[in-house]
């Protein structure tokens, strides 16, 4: 290339637009009442879509006369499919606010994966096994993360957080019911987490579906 048709690359980059865009990343450590480790908890930034949303079909199997995963993260528009690898029929359904629907009686796969659209939780029950129950989390952002054994979650996303929708199946607020909290208001610890505590009721394995909703406060 003649010396004259030499253009710095950076010059290319922001002719194109494709410069980078710094991360932000915010930290959280979970916790419940007595200050023991909370795993699985959801952290949504609010007013933040995140990335391209995926038309990828989601996966919650039914094994052994449970949900497998008992609990996944989707997106506004994402379907899941509901396979049933048991050797005997299960009957999915949810009331829920955010999606009510039915899956009758079947074995092996539904015909057609079901689609939610719309923000908040959905709660899976089975018509025929009142023991087995489900979440699904169904959020305005790809950047939506859940808590580690730890009780760890690190948020990172392109643009700045300001509030966020926590949630935890086990709450005692309610299965469907998200607790939005502004970060200014929140206290860090000596590295710099967030620290959320999360009042909860005791898991019961033998809870069936009815439980998980009557066992939560009247108020809510």
């Amino acid at each position: 290339m003649p010396r004259s048709l030499r253009i710095p690359l950076i010059v290319i980059m922001s002719l194109f637009g494709t410069t980078a865009i710094a991360a932000e990343s915010y930290s959280f450590v979970f916790m419940d009442e007595q200050g023991v480790p909370l795993e699985d908890v959801v952290v949504e930034p609010v007013e933040n879509t995140g990335q391209t949303k995926t038309n990828q079909v989601a996966i919650i199997d039914q094994v052994n006369k449970r949900f497998k995963p008992a609990q996944i993260v989707i997106t506004e528009g994402q379907s899941v499919d509901f396979p049933n690898s048991d050797n005997i029929r299960h009957h999915v359904y949810s009331f829920s606010k955010a999606k009510a629907f039915e899956l009758k009686l079947y074995a092996d796969t539904p015909e057609h994966p079901i689609k939610f659209s719309q923000h908040g939780v959905v709660v899976l029950g089975c018509n025929i096994h009142d023991t087995m129950i489900g979440f699904i989390f169904i959020s305005t952002s790809t950047d939506t993360v859940t808590s580690d054994q730890k009780g760890n979650a690190v948020l990172t996303t392109s643009q700045a957080v300001n509030e966020v929708n926590i949630w935890h199946r086990n709450q005692t607020t309610g299965p469907e019911n998200l607790r939005t909290l502004s970060l200014i208001d929140l206290q860090k610890n000596s590295s710099g987490s967030y620290v959320i505590e999360i009042a909860t009721l005791p898991p019961e394995p033998t809870n069936s579906f009815e439980d998980t909703f009557g066992g939560y406060s009247a108020a809510n």
